[in-house]
């Protein structure tokens, strides 16, 4: 191996998602299962992010008949395990209240939610209604007001998820564009964009009345998922192709719309899984994992006259999803999980938010056993990684160049000190670094003090 030259600085932070609600139910605070995650959580993790309501959390505001949201005990209290364990806070704005929803039909009407749609997969892909789009606005500054402030100090927000209910059935495509939609009605029209702009504009403002310097707000979106097929004859394919599998045309387009009309922004928030939407396999799960830097090297390749931010804003993976094929065990998914960090750590990537954290016992390890079982919530050795990559990896380490004898082999990631390695194989493997021979077992991930 050779570390000879500097590659870049890290901007590497890894983080969580939050969607496990033993972890902040006041009930389960002497559940030793509870107390080795929040350990885990506060020793390893950086950035935890909660969605407003959805996910495990409440509705603040499940009455349209009250003129403000009042029930803030689900946000609070997520926001409290944040502040407790050390985190930087990170919000979500989403998901909205039953009320304010409706779902595009392909025959162009509206379908409108009941209560007891909340929670269902109909609330989850419907989207705010354009003539409930203030009211939405309104929540999201009640939000900000509320922890914007200490002892919370949110300064990341994220605008929606995955954009969901946006999905147009008529022409196939997102609804992403700065269309208002149709107002004068419950009308499901409007397009991603126009609501990002009333967010962003709501933050800055609600920042500024409470004596915030509003360029420390920090925005992101569109959140998009970036769906990847195995050929190039399903769903939309675009001309972004890799040996794993062909873009889809839908969620890049929303990228570059939302760079070009976005009322201003402090980082891209996207949404990416290894693993081909037709479930079908063009490469091995390493290969495919490379997809989480090769996003970041696309955005960078567009033309920042026409899309603003593009080769400057932070890139965050708002959820990320790299695991092995289907015979798997936890060593061989922390060694694709590492790989995919590492190389969205070479790119020049930013913040990458896991999803939840615990294992879901079929085909992702997590960072932890699962909470609810007997004896739960111990680390993974993916833990362990991820940990490494923030201890010995993060935002302004210098990175080196490393040259590996058998790539196909090994991967490596470098700073001044410290070589994080990651066998690819199922065999054992024998490198030498400075002149020090490592070896490895199979899937094993290792950092090597060198200096």
């Amino acid at each position: 191996m050779d570390t000879s030259s500097v590659l870049s600085t890290s901007q590497f932070a890894g983080g969580i998602t939050l969607t496990d609600t033993m972890l902040n139910d006041p009930s389960q605070q002497e559940n030793p299962v509870v107390t080795r995650v929040k350990s885990l959580i506060k020793d390893g993790i950086h950035y935890q992010n909660t969605n407003i309501m959805g996910w495990g959390l409440n509705n603040p505001w499940p009455d349209p008949a009250q003129a403000e949201p009042s029930d803030w005990s689900g946000l609070d209290s997520r926001l409290q395990l944040i502040q407790d364990t050390g985190g930087t806070p990170v919000i979500t704005l989403a998901d909205a209240p039953w009320w304010m929803k409706g779902q595009l039909q392909p025959d162009g009407k509206t379908k409108l939610l009941t209560k007891g749609d909340e929670w269902s997969k109909l609330y989850f892909d419907s989207r705010v209604l354009d003539n409930k789009m203030s009211a939405w606005v309104h929540l999201v500054q009640r939000v900000a007001e509320r922890y914007m402030k200490a002892p919370y100090n949110v300064r990341y927000f994220q605008v929606w998820n995955e954009l969901k209910g946006y999905y147009n059935p008529i022409s196939n495509d997102y609804d992403y564009e700065t269309n208002p939609g149709n107002p004068s009605g419950p009308n499901a029209t409007h397009g991603y964009t126009f609501m990002y702009n009333q967010i962003y504009d709501t933050l800055m403002q609600t920042a500024s009345g409470l004596g915030i310097a509003p360029e420390s707000i920090q925005v992101g979106g569109p959140y998009v998922v970036l769906d990847t097929w195995s050929s190039s004859n399903q769903g939309s394919a675009s001309d972004f192709a890799k040996t794993y599998g062909t873009y889809d045309r839908r969620g890049l387009d929303a990228i570059k719309y939302w760079l070009q009309y976005k009322y201003g922004a402090g980082f891209i928030s996207l949404d990416a899984s290894n693993k081909n939407r037709d479930g079908v396999a063009k490469s091995d799960p390493f290969t495919s994992a490379q997809m989480f830097a090769d996003v970041v090297h696309w955005i960078r390749a567009l033309d920042p006259a026409t899309y603003p931010g593009a080769t400057s804003l932070p890139i965050w993976w708002a959820e990320w999803y790299a695991t092995p094929d289907k015979q798997s065990n936890s060593n061989y998914d922390n060694a694709v999980k590492a790989y995919a960090m590492m190389q969205f750590v070479k790119a020049g990537g930013s913040v990458a938010l896991m999803w939840g954290g615990s294992s879901n016992d079929k085909t992702d390890y997590g960072i932890w056993t699962k909470t609810t079982d007997n004896g739960g919530g111990k680390p993974q050795p993916w833990y362990y990684s991820y940990k490494a990559l923030n201890d010995s990896f993060a935002t302004g380490t210098t990175l080196r160049n490393v040259t590996v004898s058998a790539p196909d082999k090994v991967e490596a990631l470098a700073s001044p000190d410290k070589i994080m390695l990651v066998n690819k194989t199922n065999t054992n493997v024998t490198l030498t670094v400075n002149s020090t021979s490592v070896s490895l077992t199979p899937y094993q991930v290792s950092i090597v003090n060198y200096k």
